[in-house]
């Protein structure tokens, strides 16, 4: 039977140091069905590999990405339920054992049914890329522009002033070096923005612009506990390349739990209150 996306509550202000707790939250994810979370890596993986051989290829990955990671907070979102309906009818004292077969394809059926939302949404979030970066390319030519008229005019006094042309020079620098931070700013702010936009879809039930407006709202507010997720990410990302890139494997599903883990601690009810587990008997 297809899950039913719940309504969404306003969003809540977290701490900052949740952005560390909801890859926490992505590890215990990924134990519960460490299997299928590995086969579901390897068809992205597969997946992706054969997309960038297509024309257009490497913009169709794009597209396809944020639907394809939802599916992966859809699965987890599944587990989590599945526990906690195990944990609350386990004696205490023993660990609790939840029954996860078939939850792949009760979580394809809840993602399928929301596809078409999902495809939409990803393509006005790229439109928004791509309309940021452009407003940001038209700016800084327009920067550029004046520095280059600028270092001209210095240049035809390089014979009266020569130190004036490796000042020139040095101002040339230091605006390139901050176009490209201005650049990495604005795609760092769009990721944040739009984080929460594919759990708002297929979780959430709402449409592609409403979740787009709402994600933004929410991830601003959120923005401490999004910070700490991103900075973590990256000694996580230079650890699971090691090794051959295999750690992705584990990696991709962390992110897709942790990325449901995000939404149910902004959006979702407050939690009910289960029996805790005895140490090292919650997976």
């Amino acid at each position: 039977m297809n899950a039913v996306p719940t309504p969404v509550a306003p969003y809540r202000r977290v701490p900052a140091s949740h952005g560390a707790s909801w890859w926490a939250q992505g590890w215990r994810s990924f134990l519960r069905a460490p299997w299928a979370w590995a086969g579901l890596s390897v068809a992205l993986v597969v997946c992706s590999v054969i997309l960038h051989k297509l024309p257009m290829g490497g913009a169709l990955a794009q597209w396809l990405s944020m639907p394809v990671f939802t599916l992966g907070a859809v699965f987890a979102s599944v587990l989590r339920r599945r526990w906690a309906r195990a944990r609350s009818i386990t004696p205490e004292g023993l660990a609790a054992e939840a029954d996860n077969e078939g939850a792949l394809g009760e979580s394809s059926r809840q993602w399928s049914s929301r596809l078409g939302t999902l495809l939409l949404a990803s393509l006005l979030v790229l439109l928004s890329i791509a309309a940021v970066l452009l407003v940001l390319a038209l700016a800084l030519s327009l920067i550029f522009g004046v520095g280059l008229m600028h270092m001209e005019a210095i240049g035809h006094m390089m014979e009266a002033s020569p130190g004036a042309v490796v000042a020139g020079i040095g101002m040339g620098t230091g605006a390139m070096i901050l176009g490209a931070l201005l650049v990495l700013a604005a795609l760092l702010a769009c990721s944040v923005a739009f984080w929460f936009v594919g759990t708002l879809v297929a979780l959430g039930g709402l449409g592609a612009w409403d979740a787009i407006r709402l994600s933004a709202r929410a991830a601003f507010a959120n923005l401490g506990a999004l910070v700490v997720f991103t900075l973590l990410l990256i000694p996580l990302g230079i650890v699971a390349t090691l090794p051959a890139g295999l750690g992705w494997l584990v990696l991709l599903p962390m992110i897709s739990g942790a990325s449901y883990a995000s939404y149910d601690d902004v959006f979702g009810a407050p939690a009910p209150t289960y029996r805790a587990a005895p140490p090292g008997l919650d997976a």
